[in-house]
């Protein structure tokens, strides 16, 4: 392919390996370096983690806003951040806007949306992954915090801003107001391409202000090492939880469903919900947070992992990393965007988001061997072509077209 496209700046709030987020930040990186582009990372804030080395790197900032110590000062830069504005003008004015094509990951933690007035003012193309909702919805989720559940609310509507939905507080929800709507200014600026992570995520922001009804789909890779050891169905037992413990992720819903019909569980996280689940649920087995080869050994003895966040998660990759260290089902909400790959009673089964009964009503559809053992047949079949469309060669690929014959 005789390209156009030599270089990329790949931007991200965090040049630290810090999150989902960053790190396909990161991938994206590597895979494009890997195929030859020259590529730049532009981040928000440091430290500068070591698999960077090898790539120039340009850090806006020493910290993100919320920790900077003048929190007036930072507030007012993460609006509209007059450093990350300079130092990404100045960096792109070393490039030709012919030839060069600036990715964006994230932005609002530590570099805010006066990098897309920077891309504007420099007549640069951008394409941005969109990996939340901070597009239209002031506090990035759909969801609020004070209830503990999904927010329908039209985003920045009269309603919308009378809500107190923020984790925070009131006054953070109107700050997230302001912020959104100068984003909303700058983003209009610069115009980039938006890719969104699958058709749920783009359901969800569907009639945004920038949509043209012609969605661009950008999946989340994950990285295929090893091959795929799918053991014995008839051996696997008991049901696994991998995440963070906090109220939007809904492990308790996990526990009571468990606790009801009787069934063995393990837990691998941390957070907040932590020592009060370990307390009335002393018949799970909570193992903290698990390293790789920890996590691999769990996916493989468990019967299915099991997904309860309150909220809409984006793009969860755990359900295929569990497919593919050992090929075990997934069961998920109807509110989750793993539902963008998990099929319902094919590789995996749906319940209704926060439904206790619902949840039982799959787990016990689980302890069927037969319908098990189905579904595990129609994930062995299923997987190479998964791991395929995941991998990061398709990755790669899909971003090369995206910037050369969609001529972004």
């Amino acid at each position: 392919m005789s390209r156009r496209v030599k270089n990329v700046i790949v931007v991200d709030d965090t040049a630290d390996n810090l999150g989902g987020t960053a790190q396909i930040a990161y991938v994206t990186a590597a895979v494009l370096r890997d195929r030859g582009y020259n590529v730049v990372y532009y981040a928000g804030c440091g430290p500068i983690h070591e698999r960077l080395a090898g790539f120039r790197v340009v850090v806006a900032h020493e910290r993100p806003f919320l920790d900077a110590p003048n929190k007036v000062n930072a507030a007012l830069e993460g609006i509209h951040s007059s450093k990350s504005y300079e130092k990404l003008r100045g960096l792109l004015a070393e490039f030709d806007s012919m030839d060069t094509v600036v990715h964006i990951h994230s932005w609002t933690h530590a570099l805010s949306s006066s990098i897309f007035d920077a891309i504007a003012d420099e007549g640069f193309k951008s394409v941005v992954t969109l990996h939340d909702y901070f597009l239209m919805c002031p506090n990035g989720g759909f969801y609020d915090y004070q209830k503990n559940e999904i927010c329908h609310l039209e985003p920045c509507s009269r309603a919308c801003v009378l809500r107190n939905c923020d984790k925070r507080s009131y006054a953070q929800k109107l700050y997230r107001l302001w912020r959104i709507a100068r984003q909303t200014k700058s983003i209009g600026r610069a115009k980039p391409t938006l890719c969104y992570l699958s058709d749920f995520t783009y359901d969800i922001l569907r009639g945004n202000p920038f949509d043209d009804g012609k969605p661009v789909y950008l999946p989340n890779p994950i990285a295929v090492e090893d091959g795929v050891c799918l053991g014995n169905p008839r051996k696997k037992t008991g049901y696994l939880f991998v995440g963070r413990l906090d109220k939007e992720k809904n492990p308790e819903l996990f526990c009571r469903a468990l606790a009801r019909l009787g069934l063995r569980g393990t837990i691998c996280g941390d957070g907040p919900e932590l020592e009060r689940l370990k307390s009335e649920y002393p018949n799970l087995e909570f193992k903290g947070w698990c390293d790789k080869r920890e996590l691999s050994e769990q996916f493989f003895a468990s019967r299915a992992l099991v997904m309860t966040s309150s909220c809409y998660e984006a793009s969860p990759l755990v359900c295929l990393e569990a497919m593919f260290a050992s090929g075990i089902p997934s069961v998920v909400p109807d509110t989750c965007g793993a539902t963008a790959y998990i099929k319902n009673r094919e590789n995996g089964l749906w319940f209704r988001s926060g439904d206790v009964d619902s949840l039982c009503e799959s787990l016990s559809q689980i302890e069927d061997q037969v319908f098990y053992e189905r579904m595990c047949r129609n994930i062995a079949a299923d997987i190479d072509a998964l791991r395929s469309d995941r991998s990061y060669a398709t990755y790669a690929s899909r971003i090369i077209s995206l910037y050369e014959e969609q001529n972004v």
